[in-house]
């Protein structure tokens, strides 16, 4: 019988309860290409619903972060023609899902149901089915919170080496990537802490780097035309510099300097970046590592698992 298979990750951050603590995992929703791809327009259907009994089940989706897969492979079992008008397509589905870590394709969990679904197409009948999934299918939201377990304990396993790799990928200035491997261990596992640690870290040497970037750039064009071309352009340059680098104070001197000696008609409406009082630094640079992390993984080679991901 015809068999269609459909692929989707979860890897995005994740709100779950795992040993009754709060937890979050990467998860996020792409297709396999190659095997019988599903028209994008049933794609979309499909994906809003398995990210629907995702987020029902504990797991909210945050875009970009892919690490683990929930595979959905369905067969048709049965099938009837109805009379129309119009002509309608009634299926049997058997609906298979598989967690499977999207690097290695090593299995964690699967779960099996029967579903019925009607449609013009063989398609258009298993989007139909997909939508009458609900939490309320017997061992689904055990087959959840039983892949979630399951998750935490592989990066508990694996937090180590995970560490290890992000400090020499910070060595080698390899900074967004990084930050990327270290956010992927989810709150909940034992290593959480070291891996935040270790996030700040590295944040502190990306914005100590490219703040000696954006100041050397700056000091050769001031240094080069003393005019008010040169001033405007270096003064934007500083005021790109994060005010935690190492080289915000340097840059503060540089741009009195400018406006010391820039032509009278020179315009000033540029400034420094300032600190936030109100604004609580630790989260500051969580929620900026997390945009890096979240940028690096939307520009990452695909791998050879060739999944298309869609987040949205």
């Amino acid at each position: 019988m015809k068999k269609y298979i459909a692929s989707f990750i979860i890897a995005c951050t994740t709100a779950l309860s795992v040993q009754a603590q709060e937890c979050s995992l990467p998860i996020g929703i792409a297709f396999q290409s190659g095997a019988s791809a599903l028209p994008v327009s049933y794609q979309r259907v499909v994906a809003g619903k398995l990210r629907q009994l995702l987020t029902t089940n504990g797991v909210s989706a945050m875009a970009g972060l892919h690490s683990f897969a929930l595979v959905p492979e369905y067969e048709i079992i049965g099938k009837s023609i109805t009379a129309g008008p119009p002509r309608q397509t009634v299926c049997q589905i058997q609906l298979n899902l598989k967690v499977l870590n999207a690097d290695d394709g090593v299995v964690f969990s699967a779960y099996t149901t029967q579903l019925d679904g009607v449609g013009q197409s063989d398609a258009a009948a298993f989007s139909d089915a997909v939508k009458r999934l609900t939490p309320r299918h017997q061992g689904l939201s055990d087959f959840i919170a039983q892949s979630q377990k399951k998750i935490v304990a592989y990066y508990d396993a694996q937090a180590d080496r995970i560490i290890a790799r992000a400090k020499m990928l910070d060595q080698t200035r390899k900074y967004d990537e990084a930050i990327y491997e270290l956010l992927i261990i989810p709150e909940c596992a034992a290593a959480y802490d070291r891996a935040l640690s270790c996030v700040k870290e590295v944040w502190q040497h990306r914005i100590n780097t490219e703040g000696e970037r954006l100041l050397t750039k700056a000091v050769a064009v001031w240094s080069g035309r003393t005019n008010s071309d040169a001033a405007i352009e270096a003064a934007n340059l500083l005021a790109e510099i994060d005010p935690e680098s190492s080289s915000y104070e340097a840059a503060i001197k540089l741009l009195e300097e400018i406006k010391e000696k820039a032509e009278l008609n020179t315009p000033w409406d540029i400034a420094l970046k300032v600190m936030d009082d109100n604004i609580d630094m630790e989260q500051r640079r969580l929620d900026a590592s997390k945009e890096v992390a979240k940028a690096y993984a939307e520009n990452m080679p695909q791998t050879e698992t060739k999944l298309l991901f869609l987040d949205k």
